[in-house]
Formats: C-alpha cells, sequence, structure tokens
C-alpha cells in the first residue's frame, strides 16, 4: 500500500479522485478524513473514484453534528459525478439523526433549484 501523505497532499489527491472543489471551500474534507481516505490509497483507485466520494458521504452522514454541515452535504449531492451513487447519498442522508420536517423542506427545495 503507498503512503500517499508523503507523495501527496489533500488537495492533489481530491483532484486525483475527482471531488468537486465545493468539498474545500466549503470546509467538508478535514485532515481527519483525508488521512483515513489517504492512507488506504492504492494505485488504480482513481478508476473508481466514486467509492472514495462515497466514503466521504458516509463518513458525513455518521459524523455530522448539526443542520449546517447536512445541507451541504446535500448540495456536495447534487454536485456528485455520479448521479446514481448521489441518489443513494441521499437516501441515506434521510435516515441521518439530524432529518426531519425542516430539513426535508430545505432539501426540496434545493431540488426545485437544482432543475
Amino acid at each position: 500500500m503507498i503512503n500517499l501523505l508523503t507523495i501527496m497532499n489533500k488537495s492533489e489527491f481530491l483532484k486525483l479522485m475527482n471531488f468537486p472543489k465545493e468539498w474545500v471551500e466549503w470546509d467538508m474534507y478535514p485532515d481527519e478524513l483525508a488521512e483515513i481516505q489517504m492512507k488506504d490509497y492504492k494505485k488504480g483507485n482513481e478508476d473508481s473514484s466514486e467509492h472514495d466520494r462515497f466514503g466521504a458521504f458516509n463518513w458525513w452522514i455518521a459524523y455530522a453534528d448539526n443542520e449546517e454541515q447536512l445541507i451541504k452535504l446535500f448540495k456536495l449531492s447534487i454536485l456528485e459525478p455520479d448521479k446514481l451513487m448521489a441518489d443513494s447519498v441521499r437516501q441515506r442522508m434521510k435516515k441521518s439523526k439530524l432529518y426531519g420536517n425542516k430539513m426535508d423542506a430545505i432539501f426540496l427545495d434545493l431540488m426545485k433549484k437544482k432543475s
């Protein structure tokens, strides 16, 4: 296994794995998550980078502790290049402890704006 932390920085990894730039701009890719994902990198993972992005979404679904983070995560799911995976992420988000009627209304509004 390659230790990416010694040969690549977080920004380079995000680009390699096709993360939309908003992950960084919205402060949704913390060093803790980067270390986990970069530690597990194997050459060729970039060919199926949606798995790493899916992992990042799931990390946030498990660790988000406020509605603002969940809203950002939802917006990131709209920007996600793999639309089937993004739909799966949004379904998982609805099971979050932070999800409720208020979040449902916000998410519906964001989806309308997307269209």
